[in-house]
Formats: structure tokens, C-alpha cells, sequence
């Protein structure tokens, strides 16, 4: 029986995106022993999936020592591929001193010279083509692009039960994101105002009932779309476990939202999605759900090669996300909310 082994540390919308990487292993070897290597503050994205046999803890900081410690551990395994799906060094070397002898990775600037099969980004590349490249080098065939992440059955009756019978098109609002462990960007918010304008005319054209979420991290994004919007909001941020929000997200018409893991956790359950990019790539991290759109300034589509968010970088004018404007969005949300007002959701 073939053991694999994929790392992949971090964020949640990162995760998600790699979700097409272990449905084709699960395909292409449907006998396989799949274990994970990511961080606490991403494994939710892997909860209850049925290609992984378990999650393993990836160091929140990755030291050389914790991960030579990791990679002791796991050679007692004995995996006999590893695929690492991040562009970091220490994941090759994590995976090199686990003596596992198949190695798939990204070669970025020589730092891939560890795996014994390397893939080298294209320009333009969406992150989940890249991470399929990598699984290809060792045989495993796409089974599509689509992001996955499957909502307990309990899970969704208890969150209907507490939504009772809302008037539709419901729509979900998720004005913050853009806080991960090490990466704080917040350029890639829409302004709070927008939103709330944004939800004023969803309302009223569509009579659409406007739900916003968020964690605490978003309070401050939250709250300036309360004070600003005129039409009545409901108000669940900070209220939702992460599966909890899946169950919403599964049972909304529509989510919009920012550059964020929640915009991937819509299109991974198949809600329409309206993301709202600025300065970073939607060519490489736009959610690709089969009812997703984007709204971007022209510049963002120029963006064609990855940055590393952890650290800071000048913002020109030409991806300031306020280049978006409200008519846009609106746009793109009455295109996916149809003439009816409402998906086919029950």
C-alpha cells in the first residue's frame, strides 16, 4: 500500500486551494495512506476529508530544530512519496530528512534542489494548477480545479434551524480578512462603507437578506458596515466555528467578500462568489469555484508572479482595491443572483 505525505503549512485559503491535490491522489490511488503536514491555524480547511488518514502538526514557527525534530518523527513512518506544496524551503528540507524517496515540490530560485522531482511556477499560474503540476510529476492524474470541503449533515441542519425561514436571496457579507499567522495586509479590505453600500442596494433591488461574518480579528471591518448601511443587517461575526460557517456558506444564494480563506470555504461549498481583489493576483489565488467572480483594478491582472506577504511592499495607486467600485460589485452580484433574485438553494 502506497504512504504519501503532503505539506502544507499555511493559511486556510491556501489549504483549501491544495483540496484539488487530494481528491486526484484519492482517485488516481484510491488504497493510499494520505497524511497531512499543516499548522493549526489552517488544518480546519482539511476537517473531514476523506482522502487524509490524519493531520500532523506543522511548527507555528518553523525553526531548523523543530523542523529536524518533525522530520524525525515522520521518517519513522516510512512514506514512500512527499509532496510539498508551499514555496519554502523548509518544506523540501522537511521532507529530504524524512527520508522519503519520491519528493515532489516547487523549485523557486534553486530552493527545490532537495525534492527529486521539481516544478518551476508559470507565470500567471493559479496556485491550484501549481500544486497539480507538482502531483503530476509523480503520476496522479487532475480530477478538476474546483476547491472541496464537505459540511457535516448535522452541522447544516443545526445552522438552517437557527437561520428559521430568512427571506431570500440570502447573501453573506465578509468585509475583513487579510490576518494570517506572520502576514497582516490590510490593503486587501474593501472599504467598510462600500460594503455597507453594497448591501443597501442588494437589499433593495433584491430584497435580499444581508448576513455578515467575520472573527474577531474583523470587529473593527464589521462594525464600519453596521454604522454605515441603511438597510437592516444580520450581524454573526465572531458567533461561527469554522465548520459552522460552512454550513452558512452552503446555504446562502450568494457570498461576497475580500481576498480571503472564507471567499475559497464558499466556492469549496459550491456557493456563488463575488471576491473583491487589489493588490494581489486573483490570476494566482482567485477562488475557482463553478460560480465564482472577481472584481479587480485592471492592475491586479498584471500581477503574474507570487509575493510573499510576510513582508511589507509599497502598494501602488494602480492596486488600490478603492479602485472597485460599488456599481461593479453590484454588478457582479446581480449577474450570479439572476432575474429571480436567488440560486437554486433550498
Amino acid at each position: 500500500m502506497r504512504r504519501i505525505l503532503v505539506v502544507k503549512p499555511c493559511c486556510l485559503g491556501d489549504a483549501l486551494m491544495a483540496t484539488p491535490v487530494l481528491r486526484a491522489l484519492r482517485t488516481t490511488f484510491p488504497d493510499a495512506e494520505i497524511d497531512v503536514v499543516v499548522t493549526r491555524w489552517a488544518a480546519p480547511a482539511f476537517d473531514g476529508h476523506p482522502a487524509i488518514r490524519r493531520l500532523i502538526p506543522y511548527p507555528e514557527q518553523a525553526t531548523l530544530p523543530q523542523i529536524a525534530r518533525l522530520a524525525h518523527q515522520l521518517a519513522r513512518e516510512r512514506y514512500d512519496w512527499g509532496l510539498g506544496l508551499d514555496r519554502s524551503p523548509r518544506v523540501a528540507l522537511l521532507l529530504y530528512l524524512s527520508r522519503i524517496p519520491k519528493r515532489a515540490g516547487v523549485n523557486v530560485a534553486g530552493r527545490g534542489i532537495l525534492y527529486t522531482h521539481r516544478v518551476r511556477p508559470r507565470p500567471s499560474q493559479h496556485e491550484t494548477e501549481l500544486y497539480l503540476a507538482v502531483a503530476a510529476m509523480l503520476g496522479v492524474s487532475p480530477q478538476g480545479l474546483e476547491p472541496e470541503y464537505a459540511v457535516p449533515p448535522d452541522v447544516c441542519a443545526s445552522v438552517a434551524e437557527r437561520l428559521g425561514s430568512v427571506t431570500r436571496p440570502l447573501v453573506v457579507i465578509h468585509p475583513g480578512g487579510a490576518v494570517n499567522p506572520g502576514s497582516t495586509l490590510l490593503a486587501k479590505r474593501w472599504p467598510p462603507e462600500r460594503f455597507a453600500a453594497l448591501a443597501d442596494r442588494l437589499h433593495a433591488e433584491f430584497g435580499a437578506t444581508i448576513l455578515l461574518v467575520g472573527s474577531s480579528s474583523d470587529a473593527e471591518a464589521v462594525s464600519g458596515v453596521l454604522h454605515a448601511a441603511r438597510s437592516p443587517l444580520l450581524d454573526w461575526s465572531n458567533r461561527l466555528t469554522w465548520t459552522e460557517l460552512a454550513a452558512l456558506l452552503s446555504l446562502a444564494d450568494l457570498f461576497v467578500g475580500n481576498d480571503s480563506g472564507i471567499g475559497h470555504l464558499a466556492a469549496a461549498v459550491g456557493t456563488a462568489t463575488v471576491s473583491i481583489f487589489g493588490p494581489t493576483s486573483p490570476l494566482l489565488y482567485r477562488p475557482l469555484g463553478p460560480r465564482s467572480l472577481v472584481c479587480a483594478p485592471p492592475g491586479s491582472w498584471s500581477l503574474h508572479e507570487a509575493r510573499d506577504l510576510r513582508r511589507p511592499f509599497p502598494i501602488p495607486d494602480t492596486l488600490d482595491i478603492r479602485h472597485v467600485t460599488v456599481n461593479e460589485v453590484a454588478r457582479a452580484c446581480a449577474a450570479l443572483l439572476g432575474p429571480a433574485g436567488a440560486s437554486d438553494v433550498p
